[in-house]
């Protein structure tokens, strides 16, 4: 498989040049049936009227619109009322559209219009046009002026039904919005009747009244400590004065003689000072403690006697009678007075710890109760601002209605009537023609280039190299490059002999003929005068500055670089198919051999079916290599030597009625070693591969194979099927001939060298 290879700049315009009449074909053709749409195709007119959106009169600062959105949005919604199927089947019933595609049904009709309708937005989107195309103009007017009505009317219409709506929504939503905060309000309220006491805000009286409840249990527990003590006291004296009958040393004589009153009034007065150190005087406790002490102070002092008399009564019962002693009997009461004391302080104490449990419940579930708490006010405060957001938008929409009642709103209004058009939009013959022009150019190039893809020929040096494998030995231009500018230099025509000097001409012929007086013809393929001498192929003698001979001279060169280790080097010049230039390829490797590198060269003429190197060296036909091969000259009478060059030729000869048989090809062996060692360079002119046998034998004979191919003309396949039918020698390469100017590089083109003083030595 080959590589493909970039198209450069220089080669699109070759294959412009060379496909230029398909390319001219395709933009006619183009054309033509451009022409044929611009009087074929039906005329249409176009109305437009142009439609200025409105901003609504009052500042949206004042006033809020409920219809909101953009202008795209809005002009989308005003395309697909447009073609809503309803307008547009009113519009059609009303002027009698598309008559003609009635019985094709209404949806054919309606698809039609809405073809036919279209609008188009400005920059700034504060307005668009809105045309219609119809075959009539008037009718294109009418319609164009009724849409734009509709359009209005609808949009009014539209605005007023979208306030309506979202000011009845918006009730509704309040309404229900108004219901659920009462609901949360109502809820919370039974939430803090259920957990008085325990509320977050309750919390800092609580821990107050817990602090104070706990200062009160430690005074009271210090006075049972102290009464215990005392009642120890008294106990102790009362078994000690039984036994000993004396009073008992650690009883104080204060103590005997205070009364139940007095410390119970002691204690409250005492209580009294530490609460009022914390709290107000309007303390509920504080007032209770004053009222308490006051009614102490109020009771007579009898009362504590018949108290003690009371408890000294059931003691006397559980102990029995005694004899009365005042001693006996004041401790007694001392005793009953301080039980009495100690049972007081106990019940306190119980329900101290009573009081400090539930105010210690409380503040445990506090934490509790706050979160659900928190959870219902949050609820209300959200509730209570969505009512207040509904409530502001309901405003707002009631002002809203208001204004788009009044025409007050955002509005469309026409600013440019529809017109009645007076020339057609469709069909547009100038960008019609454009186009087919342009698909003219675009498709005729394209073929070309698709063609010179597909083309099975050599058309470059480098599709040759790639694809055949063997290197490129010289890329030799069209010979006519050569006399293209300078043919008055040539040499006159003669009706001579071959050997006679060329003809003056512009284009380079190749010899086709069977003598000097035979049809010539160029590399071109077309017809010149008679007369023409064939020796004008040797492009290297008469044109040596030229390019053609300057690639010759690479070539030269390139072949003396292939045999530099050998001193005799025999090269064999063929090609697949006659009419290759191979002849005159090795007439011009041959000159340019012995002319500019000085070397002994022999051109050998092997193609005995079409013997032409004779005349384009200029040399005689006969005798020839066939007389050798025969046997009927010996090789030195069939040397020619051509001027002072070390250039000699050996041409074929005469072959008409003693044909060279494939078994004397097998003398030629003998015959070039015999000269191997008098020339430095023997170039056998060899023929065709495909055609004939004879090349298989002369391949194996020769070091060098220079095969000829021509470019754009020889197909890829035929040179590569002639060179697996051939054993090709050790060293080979490829000369591609007949390069034309759009194929040549332009340093290989004689134009390169016009500038030079090259040119004025010819």
């Amino acid at each position: 498989m080959t590589e493909a290879r970039e198209f450069t700049f220089q080669d699109y315009l070759g294959i412009a040049s060379r496909r230029k009449w398909l390319i001219v074909g395709c933009i006619l053709l183009s054309l033509t049936i451009a022409l044929a749409l611009c009087l074929i195709l039906p005329r249409s007119y176009i109305s437009s009227t142009l439609i200025i959106v409105e901003s609504q009169k009052v500042p949206e600062d004042y006033v809020k619109g409920v219809v909101t959105g953009t202008v795209e949005d809005r002009l989308e919604m005003i395309q697909q009322m447009l073609r809503s199927r309803t307008l547009l089947t009113r519009v059609i019933e009303m002027f009698n559209l598309y008559e003609e595609d009635r019985g094709k049904g209404l949806e054919h009709r309606i698809g039609r219009m809405r073809k036919n309708i279209a609008i188009d937005k400005t920059k700034n989107n504060q307005a668009f046009t809105l045309s219609f195309e119809h075959e009539i103009p008037i009718t294109a007017q009418k319609v164009t002026a009724t849409l734009a009505d509709i359009l209005i009317k609808e949009n009014l219409s539209t605005r007023e039904q979208l306030v309506e709506g979202a000011n009845e929504f918006l009730a509704s939503e309040l309404t229900g919005a108004k219901q659920e905060l009462e609901a949360r309000e109502k809820a919370i309220s039974e939430f803090k009747r259920a957990y008085m006491g325990e509320l977050p805000q309750q919390m800092e009286a609580n821990l107050r009244t817990l602090d104070r409840l706990q200062v009160e249990g430690f005074t009271q527990n210090e006075t049972l400590s102290s009464l215990n003590a005392r009642l120890g006291v008294i106990e102790k004296a009362i078994k000690e004065y039984e036994i000993t009958g004396t009073p008992s040393m650690e009883l104080p004589a204060s103590t005997r003689k205070t009364g139940h009153r007095l410390s119970r009034l002691t204690e409250l007065e005492r209580k009294l000072a530490t609460l009022s150190m914390t709290y107000k005087p309007n303390y509920p406790d504080i007032v209770q403690l004053k009222e308490e002490i006051a009614g102490l102070k109020a009771e007579p002092p009898a009362n504590d006697d018949e108290l003690t008399d009371d408890l000294l009564g059931q003691e006397r019962k559980s102990v029995g009678p005694r004899p009365a002693d005042p001693y006996l009997r004041e401790l007694n009461r001392q005793r009953g007075e301080v039980k009495v004391e100690i049972a007081s302080v106990k019940e306190r104490l119980s329900r101290l710890s009573g009081q400090i449990k539930d105010y210690e419940g409380r503040v445990e579930r506090a934490p509790t109760r706050e979160q659900k708490l928190m959870v219902l006010v949050r609820d209300y405060e959200n509730m209570q601002k969505n009512y207040q957001a509904l409530l502001e938008k309901k405003l707002n929409a009631r002002i809203a209605e208001n204004l788009e009642r009044r025409q007050k709103g955002e509005q469309f209004r026409v600013i440019d009537p529809a017109n009645t058009p007076e020339k057609p939009e469709k069909p547009n013959k100038p960008l019609i023609l454009l186009g087919g022009l342009l698909i003219g150019c675009g498709l005729g190039f394209g073929m070309a280039v698709l063609l010179e893809q597909i083309a099975k020929s050599f058309n470059y040096p480098e599709e040759a190299e790639i694809f055949l494998g063997l290197p490129l030995l010289a890329a030799i231009p069209s010979f006519q490059t050569a006399f293209a500018h300078s043919g008055k230099f040539l040499p006159l025509t003669t009706e001579g002999p071959p050997s006679s000097p060329p003809v003056r001409s512009k284009g380079l012929l190749q010899y086709r003929g069977k003598g000097p007086n035979q049809e010539a013809r160029p590399e071109n393929g077309r017809a010149v005068q008679r007369g023409f001498s064939p020796e004008l192929n040797l492009v290297a003698k008469w044109r040596p500055m030229s390019v053609v001979a300057e690639q010759f001279r690479v070539a030269a060169t390139k072949l003396t670089l292939m045999s530099a280790e050998r001193e005799h080097t025999v090269v064999v010049v063929t090609s697949a198919v006659m009419g290759e230039g191979k002849s005159s390829t090795a007439a011009n490797l041959g000159y340019v051999l012995a002319q500019d590198l000085g070397k002994a060269t022999l051109l050998m003429d092997c193609d005995f079916k079409r013997p032409v190197l004779h005349a384009y060296a200029g040399a005689e036909p006969e005798p020839g290599l066939a007389k050798v091969l025969h046997k009927d000259h010996p090789l030195e009478d069939c040397l020619q030597k051509l001027g002072d060059l070390p250039l000699w030729i050996l041409p074929a000869g005469s072959t008409a009625r003693r044909p060279v048989e494939l078994s004397k090809m097998n003398q030629l062996s003998a015959i070039l070693s015999t000269l191997r060692s008098r020339f430095d360079y023997i170039i056998m002119d060899a023929p065709p591969i495909l055609p004939l046998a004879d090349m298989n034998v002369l391949a194996s004979m020769a070091d060098i194979m220079a095969l000829v191919v021509r470019a754009g003309t020889t197909g890829r396949d035929v040179v590569k099927n002639a060179l697996k039918a051939l054993r090709i020698p050790n060293q080979a390469g490829i000369v591609l001939t007949g390069l034309q100017a759009d194929w040549t590089p332009y340093y290989m083109q004689q134009e390169y060298y016009l500038g030079s003083d090259a040119e004025k030595h010819l």
